[in-house]
C-alpha cells in the first residue's frame, strides 16, 4: 500500500498544472479509495502474493537480517484481521535503529518485574499498557427498552447494518472494517436525513425496519462472516450483535463501492419499513 506522501505528491502535481482545488480533492480521494478497494480484493483473490508484498515492505525497512518470520508474519491471511498502516515506516525505522524492539509471544502472567511469557522469558517493565484482548461495548452498554420491555439486540435483524427490526427511530453508525469509517458515516447520515424528510412528508413520527413476507424464511446468520474477518474482539462479542440475512438489505456488506450507489436508491416504501 502506498504511503500518504503519494497522495500528497499527486495533489501537488495537480495544483502545478492548474487543476481546480475542488477537483483535486475529488480526484485524490477517489484514487485512494480505488487503490484501497483493489488491494482489498487482491487480499481475497491472491492472498499469498499480497502477503509477500507486505512482508517485502517490512524487510525493506528492517533489513535482511531481521527475524520478520517471527515478529511480523501473522497466522491469518491479509485482511482477515486489521492491517496496521505505518506512515513512512517510522515505527519500523525506530526498530532498525535500536530505539524500539518487538517481542512476539503469548502472555503467561504478570509478575512484580513485568511480564512472564509462555516461552519462559520475562520482559521487565516499569509501565505496562494493555492494548489487546478488549471486549466489544455494543451500543455503549445502554439498556434499551421498547414498551417497557428490555431490548435484546441480538434478537434483531440488521437493516443494511444501520437499523434493526422492531427498533423504532434508531440508526446506528457502523463503518467499514477495511476502509475509512467516515465513508459509511456519510452514507448513513445522508440516508437518515432522507428518511426523516420522508417521514415528515407522510406525517408520521415513528419508523422501524420489518422483514417483508418474502424475507420471513431467509436464513439468519451472525453479524459478520467469520471466514473473511475474524479478529478476537469481534468473535468474542458476536453473541451481542444483531443477526444478518442472506440478502444485501439485511446485512452490512462492507462494500463501499456498492453502497455508495445503493443507499441513495433505497426505496423507502418497499415494505421494509413500518411507519406509524
Amino acid at each position: 500500500m502506498r504511503s500518504r506522501n503519494y497522495a500528497a505528491a499527486l495533489a501537488d502535481e495537480l495544483r502545478e498544472i492548474g487543476i481546480d482545488a475542488a477537483w483535486i480533492h475529488e480526484i485524490v480521494r477517489k484514487k485512494i479509495l480505488y487503490e484501497q478497494s483493489v488491494f482489498t480484493r487482491r487480499s481475497f483473490t491472491e492472498p499469498e502474493a499480497v502477503k509477500q508484498e507486505l512482508l517485502a515492505g517490512v524487510r525493506a525497512h528492517l533489513g535482511p537480517d531481521y527475524d520478520v518470520a517471527t515478529h511480523f508474519t501473522p497466522r491469518y491471511r491479509p485482511w482477515r484481521q486489521r492491517i496496521a498502516f505505518v506512515p513512512d515506516g517510522d515505527f519500523l525505522e525506530a526498530i532498525r535503529s535500536g530505539k524500539a524492539s518487538v517481542v512476539t509471544d503469548e502472555i503467561e502472567s504478570f509478575t512484580e518485574a513485568g511480564i512472564l511469557l509462555r516461552s519462559g522469558r520475562v520482559l521487565e517493565a516499569d509501565i505496562i499498557v494493555t492494548a489487546t484482548g478488549f471486549n466489544l461495548n455494543v451500543l455503549g452498554d445502554i439498556d434499551f427498552s421498547i414498551d417497557h420491555k428490555p431490548l435484546v439486540f441480538s434478537d434483531t435483524v440488521t437493516y443494511r447494518g444501520m437499523m434493526f427490526t422492531g427498533v423504532p427511530n434508531m440508526a446506528w453508525v457502523f463503518g467499514y472494517f477495511r476502509a475509512s469509517w467516515t465513508l459509511r458515516a456519510d452514507l448513513v447520515a445522508d440516508f437518515v436525513c432522507r428518511l426523516l424528510n420522508h417521514m415528515k412528508e407522510k406525517g408520521v413520527q415513528q419508523v422501524a425496519p420489518a422483514l417483508r413476507l418474502e424475507d420471513q424464511d431467509m436464513p439468519l446468520l451472525p453479524w459478520i462472516d467469520a471466514e473473511n474477518f475474524n479478529p478476537g474482539y469481534v468473535m468474542r462479542g458476536m453473541h451481542q450483535l444483531p443477526k444478518r440475512g442472506d440478502k444485501p438489505e439485511w446485512q452490512h456488506t462492507q462494500d463501499y463501492w456498492a453502497e455508495k450507489d445503493e443507499f441513495p436508491a433505497i426505496d423507502l416504501d418497499d415494505g421494509s419499513f413500518v411507519y406509524e
